[in-house]
């Protein structure tokens, strides 16, 4: 198998991952802990540049443990590892970078190529350690990918990116919606009034 073809299928296999991460059933914890976050204070935090980033060999997909590694091997002794939400449109995402006390840094690659991402931090997430792996929690209940606004909205969408995959559509494809796509499914999974609310913000 050639290279271009094991990394889609490498990303192939992130995006099911991705999709089954997306779509847990709603609930009323989960809304109340996005009232609860949003309000929390959200700061602007620069990415590494991609070639610094590529020379420390940092993988994507693991914020994590990058950013509790660089924490540990800082030879200066200031950067320390912050837990918390990465807004991405109407979700959040849970993320980990880096903080010096003065600013706030992402140290793991991202497909999305921006210089700088919205973050969160968030003092009262806790890890838990069992089975040999950490896991996040909040208000006493398991953190997964992360959560979401319009979580009928972001069901939809991973369920139409699985059905892709699944139909064997290239995974660079599959997660791209049109305009006209994504205004027929948020008419279809929101409100009115959320409707109207994401059209003044310009973004689900």
């Amino acid at each position: 198998m050639g290279e271009a073809k094991l990394r889609r299928e490498a990303m192939r296999k992130r995006l099911f991952e991705q999709v089954e991460g997306w779509t847990f059933p709603p609930s009323p914890w989960e809304k109340a802990l996005f009232e609860e976050v949003v309000a929390l204070p959200a700061f602007r935090a620069r990415r590494m540049p991609a070639e610094d980033l590529a020379w420390m060999r940092m993988p994507a997909n693991h914020c994590h443990a990058n950013a509790r590694w660089y924490e540990a091997n800082d030879w200066t002794g200031q950067s320390r590892a912050v837990v918390g939400w990465w807004v991405q449109g109407s979700d959040l995402v849970l993320h980990s970078l880096l903080t010096n006390g003065h600013e706030y840094m992402c140290i793991t690659p991202s497909s999305l190529e921006e210089t700088e991402i919205i973050f969160i931090p968030d003092p009262q997430i806790e890890w838990i350690e069992g089975d040999g792996q950490l896991s996040a929690k909040r208000n006493g209940q398991l953190i997964g990918l992360g959560i979401r606004r319009y979580p009928a909205l972001t069901i939809a969408m991973h369920e139409i990116m699985r059905s892709r995959l699944e139909r064997g559509m290239d995974p660079h494809s599959a997660s791209e919606f049109s305009p006209d796509e994504l205004e027929h499914l948020m008419r279809e999974h929101l409100s009115s009034e959320e409707f109207a609310a994401i059209g003044r913000s310009g973004s689900a």
